[in-house]
């Protein structure tokens, strides 16, 4: 059984689906954000730009909590 799954939409257009290691009960945004952060490096071999929205869904795709651009703006500082 895996983790929920973190949905991350960066400014530019791209997105980043991260499988992550959380509690169902105490979704770990700081830890969703992080590895959203680092697969986008990856992928683009740049600094990500912000993120303007993200989530974490279920592995049936039901949305689990969402996070506006002002909440992940206080996570990631």
């Amino acid at each position: 059984m895996s983790g929920p799954t973190f949905v991350a939409h960066f400014v530019d257009g791209q997105t980043t689906r991260m499988s992550t290691h959380t509690s169902l009960d105490k979704l770990d945004v700081k830890r969703g954000v992080r590895l959203a952060r680092h697969a986008y490096s990856s992928r683009m071999r740049e600094e990500p730009p912000g993120i303007f929205a993200a989530h974490f869904e279920s592995a049936n795709g039901e949305v689990l909590a969402e996070y506006t651009e002002e909440q992940l703006a206080k996570v990631a500082s």
